[in-house]
C-alpha cells in the first residue's frame, strides 16, 4: 500500500514539472512569433520618404500649372505687341508687359521678368533690330539660330521673342535648403499689320 501511494506521488510530481517546462516553452515560442510593434517601426522608417514623395507629387504639379501659365503670358505679350501698326512705343510694350502679370497671379510681379526682341532681316543677315526688358531674365536669351531665323524672316518681315521668366519655389527648396528655381517660356511671332515693327523708330535699345 505504501509502495503503490509513493508510486503515484512520483507520477504527479513529474507529469506537473513537465507541465511547467511545457508553459515556458509555450511562452518562448509565443514571444518570437509575436509582431506587436513592427508596424510602428516600419512606418516611423518609410514616414519621411512619404512626405517627401507627397511634396514632390505637390511640386510638380504645381510647376507643370505655372509653366503653362508662363507660355500663354509670352504668347499675351507677342501677340499684344504685334498687334501693333509699323512702329510701336516703349510704354505700349509696357503695358503689354503687364498681361504676364495678370496671367501669372498669384505669382508676385517682382518675380516675372519680360523680354521683347525684334530680328530684322537684312538681304541674307538676320541681326536683332531693338530690345526691350522688363528686369531682364538673363541667360542667353531666346533660343533662335540662324536657320530658324531664315525661316521665320524668309518673306522679309520681322520676328518678336517674347520672352517671360518667373520664379518658382517648391516646397522641397524649403526641406532640402535649396532657392527658387528660374521657369521661362519664349514665343515668336511675326507683325500682324505689316513686314517691319519700329520701337520708337529707334534702333537696338528700345
Amino acid at each position: 500500500m505504501i509502495a503503490s501511494e509513493r508510486k503515484v506521488m512520483i507520477e504527479t510530481k513529474t507529469t506537473g514539472t513537465g507541465k511547467v517546462h511545457s508553459g515556458w516553452l509555450v511562452r518562448i515560442a509565443r514571444f518570437g512569433r509575436t509582431s506587436d510593434g513592427v508596424v510602428s517601426i516600419e512606418a516611423a522608417l518609410l514616414f519621411p520618404f512619404i512626405i517627401l514623395i507627397g511634396f514632390g507629387m505637390i511640386d510638380t504639379t504645381a510647376m507643370i500649372s505655372v509653366k503653362r501659365k508662363i507660355a500663354v503670358a509670352a504668347s499675351a505679350v507677342a501677340d499684344l505687341t504685334t498687334q501693333e501698326t509699323t512702329s510701336v512705343t516703349t510704354a505700349n510694350l509696357d503695358q503689354f508687359m503687364l498681361a504676364a502679370d495678370a496671367i501669372l497671379n498669384p505669382l508676385p510681379a517682382s518675380g516675372t521678368h519680360v523680354e521683347l526682341t525684334n530680328y530684322k532681316r537684312d538681304g541674307s543677315n538676320v541681326s536683332q533690330r531693338w530690345k526691350h526688358t522688363r528686369g531682364g531674365c538673363g541667360g542667353s536669351g531666346p533660343s533662335l539660330s540662324g536657320s530658324d531665323l531664315d525661316k521665320l524672316t524668309e518673306q522679309g518681315n520681322d520676328i518678336i521673342a517674347a520672352r517671360v521668366c518667373a520664379s518658382f519655389q517648391p516646397i522641397l527648396g524649403y526641406v532640402m535648403g535649396t532657392g527658387a528655381i528660374t521657369l521661362e517660356e519664349t514665343v515668336s511671332q511675326r507683325p500682324r499689320e505689316g513686314l517691319t515693327l519700329w520701337c520708337n523708330n529707334k534702333e537696338n535699345n528700345c
